[in-house]
C-alpha cells in the first residue's frame, strides 16, 4: 500500500468501525466504547485541536484521550509546571485543554486529559529556565540516582524519570492532576507511563538516600541486594501508591471523574519489567479501567495476551488499545477490534490520530510535519507517546 492511499483505506475502516461499535456492551459503569489517542505532536494550533476533535466526532469516537503533559511540561495554562518545548515554554496564545474540551462537550464526546506521569524530561540536552521552573533545573533529587548517587543520564531518544518512590514526586503528579479536574470539565484522567520506565533498566534505581531510608523502615530490610524480592515488592508497592494518590487526589477535586490507565500489554510483563500492578489497581478500586497497550501486527499473539488481560483482570473494565499505526492492511486493525470485543473487552482504543488522519500544525505539508516527527520522536514507525 502506498502513502498516498493509505489514509483514505483507513479512513473507510474507521467508518465500519463506527457501525460495528452499537454492539458493544458495558461490564461496568464506565461510558467509553470507541477511543483514540491524540498525542501532544498532533497539534501546534488552535486551529489543530480544533479540527482534530471535528475528525472524531464525526467518525463516531465517543472517547478522545488528549494529551497534555509529557516531561515536566504542559499543554495548559498551569500554575504548577511550565508550558512545553514545543511552545517553547511560553503561552502560545491559547489554551489546547481548554479549546479541546470545548470542542469535544459540544459535540458530545467524552474527553479525557492524558498525562506521562512519571517522566521528568526528554532529550539530549537540559532544559532552559522557565517560569515555572522545569524539574530537571529546579529539583535534580526528584530524579533517579543509581547508588554512586548520579542522576539518570539524559537521553537523546527517550526520557529521563522522577523517583515515584519519594513521597514529594507522588503528590506533585497527584497535583498536576487534581489541578486539572479543578479547572476543566473533563471526564476524566488517563495515566501512561504509570511504571518505572524501560530505559535505564539496566540500572538498579532508585539508590539514593531518602529512597533507601523508607524502603528500611518500610519493610525492615537494611539492604536491597540482601533482601531482592521485598526490594521488587516495595518498589511495586510505591507505584501502586502514586496510583492511590491520584485517585485520592482526582476524588476530592471531582468525585465523577473517571481515572484510567494505559498499562503494559500483559500482567506478567508489566510485574516483572516495569513494577506496575494493574490488576491490583482494578481489584483495589484505584482505577475504574484499564487500556493495555496491546500494539501488535501478529493477529495470533494479540489474541492470546487479550486473552491474558482479561483472565487477569477478573471482569473489570478493560479497552483494548491496539496499534492502529503499524498496521499497513486496514483489515488487521479491523480483525484485532472484533477479536477484543468478541473476547469480553468493554470497548477499543487507537493508537493513534495519525493513523487516521494527517496530523500537524495548520499550513504545515506532510513532508513537513514528518521532518519534525524525526526530529522530535524516537525513529519512525516506532511508538511514543
Amino acid at each position: 500500500m502506498t502513502p498516498s492511499t493509505q489514509i483514505p483505506n483507513r479512513f473507510k475502516l474507521l467508518c465500519v468501525l463506527v457501525l460495528l461499535i452499537c454492539g458493544c456492551t458495558a461490564s461496568r459503569d464506565v461510558p467509553i466504547r470507541n477511543a483514540i489517542w491524540i498525542t501532544r505532536w498532533d497539534y501546534l494550533s488552535e486551529v489543530d485541536v480544533v479540527k482534530c476533535i471535528e475528525n472524531v466526532a464525526a467518525a463516531g469516537f465517543d472517547t478522545v484521550l488528549f494529551q497534555v503533559r509529557g516531561n515536566g511540561t504542559v499543554f495548559y495554562r498551569s500554575e504548577i509546571e511550565p508550558w512545553a518545548e514545543e511552545f517553547q515554554h511560553a503561552d502560545p496564545g491559547f489554551d489546547p485543554l481548554e479549546v479541546a474540551c470545548r470542542e469535544a462537550t459540544s459535540r458530545g464526546i467524552a474527553l479525557h486529559a492524558w498525562i506521562n506521569a512519571v517522566p521528568g524530561w526528554r532529550g539530549a540536552t537540559a532544559p532552559p529556565d522557565t517560569v515555572p521552573p522545569q524539574h530537571w533545573n529546579a529539583r535534580p533529587g526528584w530524579f533517579l540516582h543509581d547508588a554512586q548517587l548520579k542522576r539518570q543520564p539524559l537521553q537523546p531518544n527517550y526520557y529521563v524519570a522522577l523517583n515515584p518512590c519519594l513521597p514529594q514526586v507522588r503528590e506533585h503528579i497527584a497535583a498536576i492532576c487534581s489541578e486539572i479536574v479543578e479547572k476543566y470539565p473533563v471526564a476524566g484522567i488517563h495515566l501512561d507511563y504509570i511504571r518505572f520506565l524501560e530505559s535505564g533498566i539496566e540500572t538498579d534505581y532508585p539508590r539514593d538516600p531518602e529512597s533507601l531510608k523508607l524502603f528500611s523502615e518500610q519493610t525492615h530490610q537494611s539492604d536491597p541486594d540482601a533482601a531482592p524480592e521485598a526490594w521488587e515488592r516495595w518498589r511495586r508497592d510505591q507505584i501502586t501508591a502514586l496510583v492511590r494518590e491520584i485517585r485520592q487526589a482526582v476524588r476530592r477535586s471531582d468525585r465523577d471523574a473517571l481515572l484510567t490507565a494505559a498499562v503494559y500489554r500483559t500482567p506478567l510483563i508489566a510485574h516483572d519489567r516495569v513494577r506496575q500492578d494493574w490488576p491490583r489497581w482494578l481489584r483495589l478500586g484505584l482505577i475504574d479501567a484499564v487500556f493495555p497497550m496491546q500494539y501488535d501486527r501478529e493477529i495470533p499473539r494479540f489474541e492470546k495476551r487479550v486473552r491474558e488481560c482479561l483472565r487477569e483482570a477478573r471482569g473489570y473494565p478493560v479497552l483494548m488499545g491496539i496499534g492502529t499505526y503499524l498496521h499497513d492492511d486496514p483489515a488487521v486493525t479491523l480483525r484485532q477490534r472484533q477479536l477484543a470485543l468478541r473476547l469480553g473487552c468493554q470497548g477499543v482504543s487507537h493508537f493513534a490520530y495519525s493513523s487516521f488522519w494527517q496530523a500537524g500544525h495548520a499550513g504545515a505539508s506532510g513532508a513537513d510535519l514528518r521532518l519534525l516527527r524525526r526530529q522530535r520522536i524516537l525513529p519512525v514507525n516506532r511508538p511514543h507517546r
